[in-house]
């Protein structure tokens, strides 16, 4: 980081964006609900503590043990925290300082495209009051991952953004997995190395979710090497790899909430997607379409719209 920083001083082309999508990471549903559930049951855990200090005392004096523990559990909180929350949209939970409103809200039936619309919505953590304009404004990293007119009108505008609807969230994938094909592919130990060979010419280093894994010397097949294998299914799909020339390191990244849109491989000029392709999807969608309308029956309209 220091490094980093003194490049930045020398060359401002290295100074980074801060509102680049492709370091950003969503906090989806299943994060929410999981801190939520955190907070509540140590909550509850601290309460039976308390109910434990006031009892046991007195069942010492007394000479015996004799209690129930699981009258003395409220578990009633957890639910009841999980209800006011959804009801409400107020994530407040004490342990992580977060202080959220609006979290959950009422979905939007009057059309099927404003249900999609709020069902793909993010909503930026920046203050709305504040009246900056690199957050709200539109950035290259945004293509066909985030929706370029879908944003609300007044201080909310570009900081309430939709979802493109071919966009995916990723979840976890196993880091060991990845670090053992790594090795496989000829990354060495950073350890192994004196710092005259880490900062030659040929030497990148290799982060894997932000950290350390090794160095490598011929990056350029590493990568290329990587992908292939992704390509046949030895790793996740949505496993990327990213070779930055500027910083010498090749960026893998394999964790939750990452953005990412499909593409379309090109090699020598030419698109692997031909018109074949094309045509085997039409015709799988029209066989899919026909089944949905046989067992949906008078829903078929609802199905067309989809």
């Amino acid at each position: 980081m220091v490094r980093r920083v003194l490049e930045a001083i020398q060359d401002p082309k290295k100074i980074d964006d801060k509102d680049y999508y492709g370091n950003k990471r969503l906090e989806c549903a299943g994060q929410l609900m999981g801190l939520l559930f955190e907070d509540l049951f140590k909550k509850m855990n601290s309460d039976l503590k308390k109910e434990l200090d006031k009892i046991l005392p007195k069942l010492l004096s007394k000479g015996t043990y004799d209690f129930d523990l699981v009258k003395l559990m409220h578990t009633e909180s957890i639910t009841n925290g999980f209800v006011n929350a959804l009801a409400t949209g107020n994530w407040s939970l004490k342990r992580f300082k977060m202080e959220r409103a609006g979290v959950t809200q009422v979905l939007n039936r009057l059309s099927y495209i404003a249900a999609l619309g709020m069902m793909t919505r993010i909503t930026s953590q920046f203050e709305k009051s504040r009246k900056i304009s690199g957050p709200r404004a539109l950035q290259p990293s945004h293509w066909g991952i985030l929706c370029p007119s879908d944003t609300p009108d007044g201080e909310s505008c570009g900081l309430v953004k939709n979802l493109a609807l071919m966009t995916h969230i990723t979840m976890d994938e196993n880091e060991k997995t990845i670090l053992r094909i790594a090795i496989n592919l000829g990354t060495e130990d950073i350890g192994l190395l004196t710092g005259r060979e880490i900062h030659s010419k040929d030497c990148y280093i290799v982060f894997l979710n932000g950290q350390i894994v090794g160095v490598h010397k011929k990056p350029e097949q590493f990568v290329k090497e990587f992908r292939l294998l992704r390509r046949k299914g030895k790793i996740g799909e949505f496993v990327s790899i990213f070779l930055d020339t500027n910083r010498k390191s090749v960026n893998i990244a394999s964790d939750y909430g990452r953005l990412t849109r499909p593409l379309i491989i090109v090699e020598n000029g030419v698109p692997k997607v031909t018109d074949l392709h094309i045509e085997q999807l039409v015709s799988f969608f029209l066989l899919s379409f026909t089944f949905r309308k046989v067992e949906l029956g008078p829903l078929t309209t609802l199905s067309g719209t989809v």
